[in-house]
C-alpha cells in the first residue's frame, strides 16, 4: 500500500507543536496534514495486516485492486466536495485534508474489522 500514498502536492513539511495548530491558515493546514499522515500510517498498517492474511493470489489481488479503487474515489470524492486548489486558496489545504482524513478514518475502521473478523464469511 505504500505505493498508494497520496501527494497532496506541498513542497515543504511545516514541524508545528500541537498547541501551535491554531496560529493561523499555514499551522492549521500543518496539523490537518500531519492528522491526515497518522491515518495514512494506520491504514497502510491495517492494510498490510489483511494482506498477510489473504491465501492466495487471486485474494491478494481482488484486496488490492479494491484499496486502489478505493483511493480513486476517495481522492475524487475530496475533489467534488473541496474543488481544486486554485478556486480555495490558502484554506484548501486544511480542507482537502480534513477530507481525505474522514474517507480515510473510515476506512481505518473498515479494514480494522476485515483484520478482526478471522471467522467464516469474514472478507477471505
Amino acid at each position: 500500500m505504500a505505493a498508494m500514498a497520496m501527494g497532496l502536492g506541498w513542497t515543504s513539511v511545516q514541524v508545528v507543536l500541537a498547541d501551535d495548530c491554531n496560529a493561523n491558515q499555514a499551522a492549521m493546514n500543518a496539523c490537518a496534514g500531519t492528522d491526515l499522515s497518522r491515518l495514512d500510517a494506520d491504514l497502510n498498517t491495517q492494510y498490510q495486516a489483511q494482506m498477510a492474511y489473504l491465501n492466495t493470489p487471486t485474494q491478494k489481488q481482488a484486496f488490492k485492486d479494491a484499496q486502489r479503487k478505493w483511493v480513486a474515489f476517495r481522492d475524487a470524492d475530496c475533489l467534488y466536495q473541496v474543488g481544486k486548489p486554485e478556486d480555495s486558496g490558502s484554506i484548501w489545504p486544511l480542507l482537502q485534508s480534513q477530507c481525505l482524513a474522514a474517507h480515510t478514518q473510515l476506512r481505518v475502521e473498515q479494514l480494522k474489522a476485515y483484520v478482526a473478523c478471522r471467522a467464516e464469511g469474514c472478507p477471505k
